[in-house]
C-alpha cells in the first residue's frame, strides 16, 4: 500500500512538470510569433500606437445652419456721397446728459453697422434739417400724437422722438434678455430712425434668430435674440428712395 502511494505521488509530480514546461514552451512560442509576424505586440510599437490614438481629436459636430441660420451680414449700398441732416432738441425738464445723447446718437446714426450702410452720411446742425430727433420726458410723448405712450419711443412725422426713461434704463424685455444699455440706446435711435426712413413694424422670424431692428423689441422679443442693427433685409429706404 505504501508502495502504491510513493508511486501516484512521484507521478502526480511528474504530470505537473510535463505540463507546466508544455505550458512554458507554449507562451514562449507565442511570444517568438508575435515578435516576428505582429509588430504591434512589441512594446515599443504598442506605446507608439498608444501615443497615436491619444494624438486623435474627434471632430466637432456643428451645430447646422438650418437649426439657427444667422442673420445676413449687411451689403452696404454704393456710397451716394448723400448727406442726411437733422437737428437736435428737447421736450419736458432733461435730467439726462443732452451733450452725451447728441454725441451717442450721432455715432449710432453713422456707424458701419447701421443705416449708413445706405450709403449716406447722417450729420447734425443747428436747426432745421430733414427730420428731428427729440429727446422728451416721457410725458411729453402723448403730446406728439394719439399714437405714442408715455411708455416708449415715437416717429411722428419729421419727429424721431426718443422717451428719456428708455434712454437711461431700457426696458424689461431688453434687460432681461442680457441686452446692455448701449446696444438698447443703438436699437431705439434706430428703430426710431426706421420709422422715418419708411419702415414699418416687423416679426421676429424664427426662435433664436436676429430680432429685425424694426420687431418692436422694448416690448416683447418673441424669442429672438436682441439686435440693435438694421438687417440686411432691412436696408433700404422709401423716404431717401433708395431700394
Amino acid at each position: 500500500m505504501k508502495w502504491l502511494v510513493r508511486t501516484s505521488c512521484a507521478l502526480a509530480v511528474v504530470s505537473l512538470i510535463v505540463v507546466g514546461s508544455l505550458i512554458l514552451t507554449h507562451e514562449t512560442s507565442a511570444v517568438e510569433k508575435c515578435d516576428k509576424t505582429q509588430e504591434i505586440c512589441n512594446p515599443e510599437s504598442l506605446l507608439e500606437l498608444s501615443t497615436t490614438l491619444s494624438a486623435i481629436k474627434a471632430p466637432a459636430i456643428a451645430t447646422p445652419a438650418w437649426v439657427n441660420p444667422p442673420a445676413a451680414p449687411p451689403q452696404p449700398k454704393p456710397n451716394t456721397g448723400r448727406v442726411v441732416t437733422y437737428s437736435v432738441e428737447t421736450r419736458g425738464a432733461i435730467t439726462a446728459d443732452l451733450a452725451q445723447f447728441k454725441q451717442l446718437s450721432n455715432e449710432t446714426l453713422n456707424d458701419s453697422r447701421g443705416w449708413s450702410n445706405l450709403g449716406v452720411k447722417f450729420s447734425q446742425v443747428a436747426s432745421g434739417g430733414d427730420f428731428t430727433l427729440v429727446l422728451a420726458v416721457a410725458s411729453e410723448l402723448p403730446n406728439f400724437s394719439e399714437g405714442c405712450t408715455a411708455d416708449y419711443s415715437c416717429n411722428v412725422g419729421r419727429y424721431v422722438i426718443i422717451n428719456q426713461d428708455r434712454w437711461q434704463g431700457a426696458t424689461p424685455s431688453w434687460n432681461n434678455a442680457g441686452g446692455s444699455l448701449r446696444d438698447y440706446r443703438h436699437m431705439v435711435v434706430n428703430h426710431e430712425t426706421g420709422h422715418w426712413l419708411g419702415h414699418g413694424h416687423a416679426s421676429c422670424g424664427g426662435a433664436g434668430q436676429s430680432a429685425p431692428l424694426m420687431q418692436q423689441q422694448s416690448m416683447d422679443l418673441q424669442g429672438c435674440a436682441f439686435n440693435a442693427w438694421p438687417l440686411n433685409s432691412e436696408l433700404s429706404s422709401r423716404k431717401l428712395g433708395i431700394a
